[in-house]
């Protein structure tokens, strides 16, 4: 039966080292989609990849063998060997997929519980998959109601009260180690939406002066204009760091661009100043070697995680009531997907129930040579009647099952069982015995076809 499937890696099992070697560019998402559907077998398909989790989301008739083969075609695609993305990586299913995927969507699987930015990343990578056809009912239904779920969470609680997000969490790390960050010097590299978000909580945290280096020139003026700050080309990073206390990153590049090559003459120039560096990008900006130049400090976003405990335990009763919430939104597709599977059913059920009684009705007048019209309408009658009657209570089980258990059955097993005990999976043997009829009829008909041409044949 065709459900749901996710699996991937995120910041609960995997180190950022992973993350950054797993992550899917926009150039890659088209062929990777390509190849989830042809050979993982996924009729729909999605992919989620930011600073904390690569996941896919899709739809197969198999979903355990779906998600395995999803995986190889992730850790190929990537060039990581198939064994270490194993061990790291979840597959889910059906009830759990959907509540997985409702969970990403109103950030309560996110390193800070209440941030803004995964919603718009799950837009964005539902957005391209439909775009290039890869997004099918079952996914439509399962994100639009993740969606409702994830505006419902912003709404009806205050999870996300204080705008609590990665960068602001960066900003928090750094006030706690400098203190009042009003006569520090900050730079920000970079000026997307992560830069961006960081750039307005400095500012907020009274940074006098915000300064942003990127490579896009007009997207680093607007940003600076944004936070009141000042913009520098890209060339002129290097002198920055050297005159920053503190350092943002977030870029989109996919190699490291500060290193420990770079820092060395940095930070001879700064004397023993000691330079703090965030690094908040996946795939890394700064690289892990810069710890060995004496007196830099860096962060990623996995050594975030202290602070991101406090906050979660401020928010714990809120992150309750946002489960409750979405939990309800997840019955609600749940319900649908049920009701969906039902329909094909009971069209099988009542497909197998006329075969029967109209090959029993058609021997039993065989039998009946002399019976008149009427005699036979009623006869007829009567088969249609007793297998209408002795269907309603199943195929009535069966749709009421769709929303809910039925004394106690769930009600996907009362529609396993109903398939099992009137042999929906298998072929209908009244279909099968009209084939062959119809089958033998043609065979009859074109054999008698050369001898009728032979007799009309002029002597």
């Amino acid at each position: 039966m065709t459900d749901l499937v996710a699996l991937g890696i995120n910041h609960t099992g995997a180190a950022v080292d992973l993350r950054e070697r797993l992550a899917v560019s926009d150039d890659e998402r088209s062929a990777l989609l390509e190849a989830l559907e042809h050979e993982a077998q996924l009729r729909e398909a999605m992919v989620v990849s930011t600073c904390n989790r690569v996941e896919i989301y899709g739809v197969s008739d198999d979903p355990k063998g779906s998600g395995s083969a999803a995986l190889e075609v992730l850790a190929r695609t990537k060039s990581v060997p198939s064994t270490e993305l194993r061990q790291a990586a979840f597959v889910r299913e059906s009830f759990d997929a959907a509540r997985h995927i409702f969970r990403v969507a109103s950030s309560l699987e996110s390193i800070v519980i209440g941030e803004p930015q995964i919603l718009g990343q799950v837009k964005a990578g539902y957005q391209h998959a439909k775009d290039h056809g890869r997004v099918g009912p079952v996914l439509d239904r399962c994100l639009s109601l993740a969606f409702k779920g994830a505006k419902r969470v912003r709404t009806e609680t205050e999870i996300a009260r204080g705008g609590a997000s990665v960068p602001s969490v960066a900003v928090d790390l750094a006030t706690s180690i400098f203190g009042e960050l009003s006569d520090s010097a900050v730079l920000v590299v970079g000026a997307g939406e992560m830069a961006q978000a960081a750039a307005v909580h400095l500012r907020a945290a009274g940074v006098p002066e915000v300064v942003v280096v990127n490579r896009s020139v007009e997207r680093g003026q607007a940003l600076a204009r944004e936070v009141q700050g000042r913009f520098e080309p890209w060339d002129r990073l290097e002198a920055e760091l050297a005159r920053a206390d503190v350092v943002i990153s977030s870029t989109g590049s996919r190699l490291p661009i500060i290193d420990r090559a770079m820092l060395k003459p940095v930070m001879s120039k700064r004397r023993q100043r000691p330079l703090f560096l965030v690094d908040i990008a996946v795939p890394r900006d700064v690289a892990s070697d810069v710890t060995r130049v004496n007196h830099v400090f860096l962060y990623n976003v996995d050594d975030l995680q202290s602070i991101v405990h406090d906050n979660l335990r401020s928010r714990q009763g809120e992150a309750r009531r946002a489960e409750a919430l979405v939990d309800e939104e997840v019955q609600g597709f749940v319900t649908w997907m049920r009701s969906r599977a039902v329909g094909p059913l009971i069209g099988s059920l009542q497909g197998r129930a006329r075969g029967i009684v109209d090959a029993e009705v058609a021997r039993a007048l065989a039998k009946l040579p002399d019976l008149d019209p009427a005699g036979r309408k009623v006869v007829k009658k009567l088969g249609a009647a007793i297998a209408q009657k002795l269907m309603h209570a199943p195929m009535a089980a069966v749709r009421q099952g769709a929303n809910g258990p039925v004394k106690g059955r769930d009600g996907a097993d009362l529609a396993d069982a109903l398939s099992i005990l009137f042999a929906l999976d298998e072929p209908d043997p009244a279909a099968q015995a009209k084939a062959r009829a119809r089958a033998q009829s043609a065979k009859d008909q074109a054999t008698a076809e050369p001898a009728s041409a032979k007799a009309a044949e002029p002597s």
